[in-house]
């Protein structure tokens, strides 16, 4: 059966139209990796979201996003993250959170990192990667990803520089399960948002280190002026605002019960210290008696040479 020129160009016009619906659902979904900040060995950007592809029903980001550099530094600071370097100190030793991003390095990426939100499409997220602070050359990075989400800004975190990798000898590639036992923290009055599970994120099996802030809730805390910043405006004060002030300006009890909590802290985490230390020469002892032991066993077998008969 022939067919002219005219049918041929409807039929054409006919299936362009029908796929037209299919091509633009994939593109939405399509985007590869755009870098909007590369100097210093500091890298941000934007990526394909995959916790948007993993998810049962069309959910989107509120991207793009109008948040400001002071705004996002407010939510970034509260958070912290703990780890370990190597298997021996994560057993032995407790958590001790350190600051997500120093607050030079926070300062220096705030602006970036409100830049790739203002670019963002609805099914990206912002990455990062940032060289370890204060060292000319460093293999340790700290890497991850943030997005928002209907009431809240989630952040993953593939790795931090201040946990050094493990030896994986042979120069093997680092083990993307390996998390180096990190965990994300958020310092009060802030707290994490507990987030229902309609709205969680469906992370991907190697983003197990993720955390959520409620961010109206953040920025409102942050505002509100605490106790040790309001004795500390006091103290500020000059001497006769002072006199006007009169008892209000002195510390209060709340926050003679802070300090003599953090007082405590610090004993109990000296104590903590002192114990690990304890445990770490028991160990030594052990290990060197083990190496004793084995050299005496191994010169008892050696056979003894015996003498050449006359």
């Amino acid at each position: 059966m022939q067919i002219n020129r005219s049918t041929g160009r409807l039929l054409l016009s006919c299936s362009l139209l029908l796929g037209a619906p299919a091509l633009s659902s994939c593109s939405l979904f399509s985007s590869a990796e755009r870098v909007v900040y590369d100097q210093q060995g500091i890298r941000i950007g934007l990526e394909p979201d995959p916790t948007l592809s993993r998810s049962e029903t069309l959910t989107l980001n509120h991207h793009p996003a109008e948040m400001t550099a002071t705004e996002l530094e407010t939510l970034l600071q509260v958070i912290q993250v703990s780890g370990w370097s190597g298997t021996i100190v994560g057993m032995l030793s407790n958590p001790h959170p350190v600051p997500l991003f120093p607050p030079k390095e926070l300062a220096m990426i705030s602006g970036q990192l409100a830049t790739a939100l203002r670019q963002a499409t609805p099914t990206e997220r912002v990455f990062f990667s940032l060289p370890k602070p204060d060292v000319s050359y460093s293999e340790d990075r700290t890497v991850g990803s943030l997005f928002l989400r209907g009431r809240y800004l989630h952040v993953v975190v593939q790795d931090h520089s201040s946990f050094i990798q493990a030896d994986t000898g042979g120069g093997e590639l680092k083990d993307l399960r390996d998390t180096k036992g990190m965990k994300l923290w958020v310092t009060g009055p802030a707290q994490a948002a507990m987030v229902p599970d309609s709205e969680e994120p469906r992370w991907a099996p190697f983003e197990a280190v993720h955390l959520s802030l409620n961010v109206k809730d953040v920025l409102a805390q942050r505002a509100t002026p605490s106790p040790a910043r309001a004795s500390r405006a006091g103290a500020e004060l000059p001497p006769a605002a002072l006199q006007k002030t009169g008892p209000a300006a002195g510390p209060s009890d709340e926050l003679q019960l802070q300090i003599r909590e953090l007082t405590s802290s610090n004993l109990e985490l000296r104590s903590r210290l002192d114990d690990q230390k304890k445990k770490m020469e028991e160990l030594n002892t052990q290990m060197e008696r083990l190496r004793l032991e084995l050299d005496q066993a191994k010169s008892k077998k050696q056979p003894s040479r015996k003498l050449p008969s006359p």
